[in-house]
């Protein structure tokens, strides 16, 4: 079927207003980053991704039109406002991501042209055919801004400063603990990970748990101050309306690029020092770290093994590279790959959930054993989009959800049989300081 054809034009830049989804990296201290910008400036169409189901939400005049026209391609059915459309629960992960990711497929556009927003972690129960409910939300543009430039996706040029509306997606989001996910203490996952790790069930795991703080700031203003005080290669927003996430992440999950993918397992943790000559002893300590160089070739390792069954050529970029924020420095590597014919964006995205940085070794033992223990909603997900022929995700780490005057923080370190309590307690916190700070 033919593809809808939307008309591209040229609109001014609204840099007064705070945009629905914003992507920025101030951060070229690698290689494997530069300095880019991407924001949805208006939606045409919110998309809420669930394991049974894709609904469809127009966001604007021309959003209701253009869900008409997929109405009459799509097996759709409408639902309170929304276009509802069904996904087999029992049918393979990537039968239903393919689905999700074909929708901006439907149109003919330019390749910047796609769906903007970030799948939740609980993604990978839907892997392992664990209960799992929302996976991701999104935004289709109808105005974006790629560094500087922006443009309109209309379905008729006449809908250019057209009607829109707000929309409040948290109602919609059936998930009373989708602010602050749930799970044991610390400290009791703390000796329930040992004992695993102990018995040779685990390699490592990565629990996480929650902190909140009454906080009365906007979410936009908290992305822009992180901005300004700590150059990230994720710096992501994201308005739902009536909930709002701000991070300065450091961590990619996947890049699809001149059809090559790339990730970047990041592990290993030490806050940064006062001057010059304090980070110098810093990045020593690290860098002999027998501990945070066990944890990140076990995220290597498992990264590798993850391309395997949807990719071909996987070479190791940097085997051990020091990476420098703000608040702490990070050890990382970068390794790539080419998919394999037939292969597709969703057999990957699936191979990869999650990267072992946020889970634990082996990653689908791991992820068993927080499932029993926590729920994570928006944390340890991927934001980022999802285009035709591009892709690039970043891992949702120090990162804030802000919803009826509280501001919520996730949190985690990777735990191993090189672990210590006084260790683990100092990369929490030096983590959380830069979030904390902020808010």
């Amino acid at each position: 079927m033919k593809p809808l054809a939307l008309h591209v034009l040229p609109a001014p830049p609204n840099n007064a207003a705070a945009p629905l989804f914003a992507l920025r990296c101030n951060y070229d201290y690698t290689a494997k980053h530069a300095c880019h910008v991407r924001a949805v400036e208006r939606a045409a169409l919110s998309v809420l991704f669930f394991a049974d189901r894709i609904v469809l939400l127009p966001r604007s005049r021309n959003g209701a039109r253009i869900a008409e026209a997929l109405a009459q391609r799509l097996d759709l059915t409408a639902e309170s406002g929304a276009l509802r459309l069904p996904l087999n629960p029992a049918s393979p992960l990537p039968e239903r991501l393919r689905t999700l990711l074909s929708l901006p497929g439907q149109f003919d556009a330019d390749p910047r042209f796609g769906l903007y927003g970030f799948f939740c972690y609980e993604l990978i129960h839907a892997k392992l055919g664990l209960d799992a409910g929302l996976l991701g939300v999104f935004h289709l543009p109808e105005r974006l801004s790629v560094d500087g430039e922006s443009v309109d996706y209309l379905l008729d040029p006449a809908d250019a400063g057209g009607e829109t509306w707000p929309l409040a997606l948290g109602p919609m989001l059936e998930s009373g603990d989708f602010a602050a996910g749930s799970g044991l203490p610390y400290g009791r996952m703390y000796d329930l990970a040992l004992r695993r790790i102990a018995d040779g069930e685990l390699r490592s795991v990565n629990p996480s748990f929650a902190i909140q703080r009454p906080c009365a700031r906007d979410g936009y203003r908290i992305h822009q101050d992180l901005l300004a005080r700590n150059p990230a290669p994720y710096n992501l927003y994201f308005d739902g309306g009536d909930f709002q996430l701000a991070g300065s992440s450091p961590a990619m999950f996947l890049r699809l690029r001149g059809g090559r993918l790339s990730t970047s397992p990041i592990c290993g943790t030490i806050a940064r020092g006062c001057d010059a000559a304090a980070d110098a002893l810093q990045v020593a300590t690290l860098l002999a770290s027998d501990k945070d160089k066990f944890e990140l070739e076990e995220c290597v390792r498992a990264d590798m093994l993850a391309k395997e069954a949807s990719c071909e050529d996987i070479r190791v970029d940097a085997e051990r590279e020091v990476e420098r924020f703000a608040n702490v420095f990070h050890t990382s590597a970068s390794v790539s790959a080419r998919l394999q014919p037939g292969k597709t964006l969703a057999d990957a995205i699936c191979d990869h959930l999650w990267p072992a940085t946020v889970v634990g070794t082996p990653v689908d033992a791991a992820a068993r054993l927080l499932a029993e223990h926590e729920s994570r909603r928006w944390y340890a997900g991927a934001f980022g989009y999802l285009c035709a022929d591009e892709a690039e995700l970043g891992t949702v780490i120090r990162t804030a959800l802000l919803a009826d005057g509280m501001a919520t923080t996730r949190v985690g370190s990777t735990l191993s049989a090189h672990s210590s309590p006084q260790l683990e307690r100092g990369e929490l916190e030096a983590k959380a300081s830069l979030i904390l700070g902020a808010l």
